[in-house]
């Protein structure tokens, strides 16, 4: 019987062991807390200064003017998705990453969205970039030498913001699609108009800086290398200026004429 009680006793004394253990470790996990709760809610690493990096074109005050709510917030309290929030809703940033530089300032990095084409808005223009997030908004295009869209109907746009389209939602969609991957050929395009056929697809014309119609008709990857090699091929064999077709599977060339009439000639 000594043996089985001098058993039971070890086990009783190993138990009451791990539980003072976990005991102390709670009470110190406690005390962690306390001692670390006035740092975080005193002003020891309050938001003095806003420092951002990263931008070109878009102002370092119109970015501090975004997160400005965020002065005198404990850095260690403040959460990044908040501020990433409070920018992006007003400043057409592409990306934003934050951090801080103890004691007292908050680091808000971002990313600029590029500038890929214009809408026609009231008198003005509207710069969207890939994604359509107006970039800004500015009387004349006298600088730029991005393609003009038309053939959309704007009813609203502001900057960090998609336009507002009437009735054609899904041709500004599917023209995202065209502008993403028409880099190649960008450089060379004047107007993009977009337009819907009698199947109530939507279909788009493409027009060059030194005088070519292109007529895409509906959207696919594979057409934008075809045009580019087509039009170099035009260019170096002077073939002159006219209408290109790639809606079907054979392209067809069109010189223009001066009556605007032209002989179908495949490339």
């Amino acid at each position: 019987m000594s043996g089985i009680y001098f058993k039971e006793n070890i086990y009783t004394r190993r138990k009451k062991s791990k539980i003072n253990i976990k005991r102390l470790l709670l009470l110190m996990a406690f005390l962690c807390i306390i001692a670390v709760m006035p740092v975080i809610y005193s002003p020891l690493f309050a938001v003095k200064n806003i420092q951002v990096v990263g931008n070109k074109n878009i102002s370092s005050g119109e970015v501090i003017k975004a997160a400005s709510f965020f002065y005198n917030k404990n850095l260690l309290m403040i959460k990044k998705a908040e501020v990433q929030k409070a920018i992006s809703e007003s400043v057409p940033v592409k990306e934003v990453r934050i951090g801080y530089r103890l004691p007292h300032t908050l680091v808000i990095s971002i990313k600029e969205r590029e500038i890929t084409a214009a809408i026609p808005y009231l008198g003005s223009f509207a710069l969207i970039d890939n994604d359509g997030i107006v970039v800004k908004i500015v009387p004349k295009l006298d600088y730029l030498t991005i393609p003009v869209v038309t053939g959309f109907d704007v009813t609203h746009a502001s900057v960090a913001r998609q336009p507002v389209i009437r009735s054609n939602a899904d041709s500004f969609r599917k023209f995202l699609e065209l502008i993403s991957t028409a880099s190649p050929i960008a450089s060379e395009i004047s107007e993009i108009h977009v337009t819907v056929d009698e199947s109530n697809d939507t279909v788009f014309y493409l027009y060059t800086l030194d005088g070519f119609k292109v007529f895409l008709g509906s959207y696919e990857e594979k057409k934008i290398s075809i045009i580019k090699h087509i039009l170099e091929d035009l260019r170096k064999n002077n073939r002159g200026k006219g209408e290109l077709d790639v809606s079907g599977d054979t392209p067809v060339f069109k010189p223009f004429t001066q009556e605007g009439e032209g002989r179908e000639v495949k490339p």
